[in-house]
């Protein structure tokens, strides 16, 4: 999935959201990606909507380590 973030370094535009180096979810549909650019090297960070087929890889990994996305929405005891 490419997206439109651009590079500061070089300008090019076009990132696979699949290739991060991290990802700080925002909620369940964004997260904060950062990535390295492919032509210059520079590391890019972006907000962007998550891909859906990575949504359910999140959404797991969430419930493992008890983060936000992956609680109920029952009150905490």
């Amino acid at each position: 999935m490419a997206n439109r973030i651009t590079c500061p370094n070089c300008g090019r535009i076009k990132f696979d959201l699949h290739d991060y180096e991290s990802m700080i979810v925002i909620d369940d549909r964004h997260a904060l990606f950062s990535l390295r650019c492919p032509t210059c090297g520079q590391t890019v960070s972006s907000v962007q909507a998550i891909p859906l087929d990575l949504r359910e890889e999140v959404r797991f990994a969430a419930i493992e380590v008890g983060a936000g996305m992956g609680r109920s929405n029952r009150s905490e005891e």
